[in-house]
């Protein structure tokens, strides 16, 4: 099954989101794209940019990630901070990542071992005779204090 096509951002909202709503957003998105800014406000005005045009807009406001649908909502800023939407993340965060799943296998591991052990402890005959004799010697011990 073919993953359902999200509909695309509009290019004067992108335009306005990179350039800014200020007398010199043409000169500056002129200069991004490498075209006159004459060209740069006609296709702002008609909202029917050249498609390559387009395309280099909405990888530079998704902050350089594809705008499939896994990656919709993320975005990474000018000091490559990532912001999802569930919190943001460091490249470190991101370096870091193999180590705390390797982290949490082995912990997830170190569980089950430890499970299997206290089953075996505790479903023996020594764990019964040792709760029994704790039994006993609390008695004696109330049997003294009386």
């Amino acid at each position: 099954m073919l993953p359902k096509k999200s509909p695309l951002p509009d290019f004067r909202q992108m335009y306005i989101s990179a350039f800014g709503y200020w007398e010199k957003k043409h000169k500056l998105a002129a200069d991004f794209f490498g075209v006159t800014e004459q060209t740069a406000k006609r296709w702002y005005e008609t909202n029917t940019p050249h498609p390559s045009a387009y395309r280099y807009l909405a990888v530079h406001n998704s902050g350089y990630l594809p705008l499939t649908n896994g990656w919709r909502h993320f975005s990474i800023d000018k000091d490559g901070i990532m912001h999802t939407p569930h919190g943001n993340c460091t490249a470190g965060d991101i370096a870091m990542l193999w180590r705390y799943k390797w982290t949490a296998e082995q912990s997830a591991k170190q569980l089950v071992i430890t499970r299997a052990k206290l089953k075996e402890i505790t479903s023996g005959t020594k764990y019964k005779m040792l709760l029994h004799t704790a039994d006993y010697l609390n008695r004696l011990v109330k049997d003294f204090s009386d």
